[in-house]
């Protein structure tokens, strides 16, 4: 379907003007139009910008931007998304990034009981925040318009359906009610409050994607609630970790959120095996939070996938130390020794091999060695003085 936007016919002449500017060409040597001629153009002018009513067709008057009413429009060609117009919206439609407020109703058949409703439901619009056919559909809506979606599954919950709710390969009749469209302004500008609300909402909605398994989607979410969820406060002021806790309550409330969304998203991002974008991500966490089990962990798993044994090792002790009660690191330690100490035997092994050595050379016990030299020095000792009384016995029968 076509998204080249019809223009109302009040904004017609406000066109013309910008397309009346010319080039920087001279034109002062041209005659002035004469004064009826330019009236007469006018005339003509408007005349053109108001068509007549009368030719204007029943079918044409009930086309506007958003659609025509009650008939379905196949959105995508392949007829998976379709929508129907029920209620005619102004002449603002919203733009990708835009903070838009929706009702919808979600249902089996388009005359069937509601199986889900939501009332001023907000997200950001194009950012992986809610199903992928609101995503599609509410760019094409105008504010005020109301409209019938009908979706194929893909572009609602899939093949997992959702829980009890919505079978798995589900088609779902959606009602939507455009609300209202606004451009936010930079998170920057926000309050700490606003910031914190709205960053928290795009990581709870990452969190229900990751529950679903799709990782990709709360990636997205992820990332953009730690654009919110951010204060220039924090570098500015923070100058060793303990020192969070000293900071404002809304501010402190934030970082706590922001170690919560970028340790999730290191989750996440592992989910995908995308090593260095999740430890990135931890190195997020642990650069508020030095000593934030979850993220230590992940940061040693990060570095046994990424072949680091012994940075992982170091990372594993670590944890065991400072959160005794964990036993996946502990687990996790016991293993990677285990494997290690298998690895130099088998390195042995192979340079056995490779040397055609049959026997190697027995290592003495150490204990053993120093007993045996603690032996030999008594036996010295003993030898001495046993020399030196028979030297003095020697000597004493040459003096009698």
């Amino acid at each position: 379907m076509s998204e080249v936007e019809l223009l109302p016919t009040e904004d017609v002449p406000s066109i013309k003007n910008n397309l009346d500017i010319l080039d920087d060409d001279d034109y002062t040597d041209m005659p002035e139009l004469c004064q009826d001629t330019s009236q007469r153009l006018k005339e003509e002018e408007n005349k053109c910008d108001k068509p007549e009513i009368s030719e204007i067709d029943d079918e044409d008057r009930d086309m506007f931007p958003g659609g025509q009413l009650g008939v379905w429009e196949d959105v995508l060609g392949s007829g998976r998304l379709m929508k129907k117009v029920i209620v005619e919206g102004s002449m603002h439609r919203p733009n990708k990034g835009e903070r838009v407020t929706i009702n919808y109703q979600e249902s089996l058949q388009e005359y069937s009981d509601i199986i889900k409703e939501e009332k001023s439901f907000e997200f950001n619009l194009g950012e992986s925040e809610v199903l992928q056919a609101l995503d599609l559909i509410v760019p094409l809506m105008l504010v005020g318009e109301t409209c019938l979606v009908q979706s194929e599954p893909d572009f609602l919950y899939g093949s997992q359906g959702d829980e009890d709710r919505v079978a798995p390969d589900t088609k779902l009749f959606i009602r939507v009610d455009l609300l209202s469209s606004s451009q936010l302004p930079p998170p920057s500008e926000l309050s700490v409050e606003e910031r914190d609300r709205i960053g928290n909402q795009k990581r709870l909605r990452g969190n229900s994607w990751y529950t679903r398994g799709e990782y990709s989607q709360a990636i997205q979410c992820y990332r953009k609630a730690v654009e919110y969820l951010d204060d220039e406060s924090i570098d500015s002021e923070v100058e060793v970790p303990i020192d969070r806790f000293l900071l404002p309550r809304p501010v402190f409330n934030l970082l706590e959120c922001r170690v919560k969304a970028f340790n999730n998203m290191a989750q996440a991002q592992m989910k995908l095996e995308a090593w260095d974008s999740a430890l990135a991500s931890v190195k997020q966490v642990l650069k508020i939070e030095p000593n934030n089990e979850k993220a230590l962990y992940r940061k040693a798993v990060i570095y046994k996938e990424k072949c680091k044994t012994e940075e992982a090792l170091g990372v594993l002790r670590r944890v065991t130390r400072l959160y005794p009660a964990n036993k996946l690191a502990q687990v996790e330690l016991s293993n990677m020794l285990a494997k290690r100490r298998q690895g130099l035997e088998k390195e042995q092994t192979m340079s056995k091999k490779m040397l055609e050595i049959t026997d190697m050379p027995v290592v003495k016990n150490k204990d053993k060695g120093l007993w045996n030299q603690q032996t030999k020095l008594i036996l010295a000792c003993v030898g001495g003085l046993g020399a030196i009384l028979g030297a003095i016995i020697a000597k004493t029968y040459q003096l009698y």
